[in-house]
């Protein structure tokens, strides 16, 4: 379980979840609907809708009652073109909307969701809808400085012989 914690990329969610060690229940429709709004994406990876779910239920009381008010107030934010206005809107309906709706955004684009004392916990990585919006022409960060696979060759310097590479 550390591993999600460090951002582990989703096929170790999905291998904990086919071996059992991972039980994640499907979030209801009404969420997934939020998610699918706010992400831009019909059919946003619906392992981290669920998980993501799961992960609010115990910070946002009343999960299901903000998601359906939110989900009744997306026309009305969607018509203003600031978002500091989108905010204001939904801080002056229900503090707890505006917690949502900003949370849901990062647990869904960022793949980190926060519990209930403020500590973040990364959920998800290459299946969060920013990295999807561009995966067909960029790569994940990474800490490799290489190719793909450069590291089944040795290093340029090891083919030089030992005198060389001090001088």
């Amino acid at each position: 379980m550390m591993l999600l914690t460090l951002g582990a990329p989703k096929l170790l969610p999905k291998a904990m979840a086919a071996s059992g060690a991972l039980e994640v229940p499907v979030a209801p429709i009404p969420f997934i609907s939020l998610a699918d709004q706010l992400s831009g994406q019909i059919g946003v990876d619906r392992e981290l809708v669920n998980l993501v779910h799961q992960k609010l239920q115990p910070t946002l009381p009343g999960l299901s009652q903000l998601v359906e008010k939110l989900l009744a107030t997306l026309p009305e934010l969607s018509a203003m073109k600031s978002p500091a206005e989108r905010l204001q809107l939904l801080a002056s309906k229900d503090p707890d909307l505006k917690s949502l709706f900003l949370r849901l955004n990062t647990a869904l684009y960022l793949g980190t969701v926060e519990d209930s004392e403020g500590v973040r916990e990364c959920v998800a990585f290459e299946s969060v809808a920013a990295y999807q919006a561009v995966s067909d022409f960029v790569e994940p960060p990474s800490y490799c400085t290489g190719s793909p696979n450069f590291w089944v060759n040795p290093p340029t310097f090891a083919l030089q012989k030992d005198t060389e590479r001090h001088v």
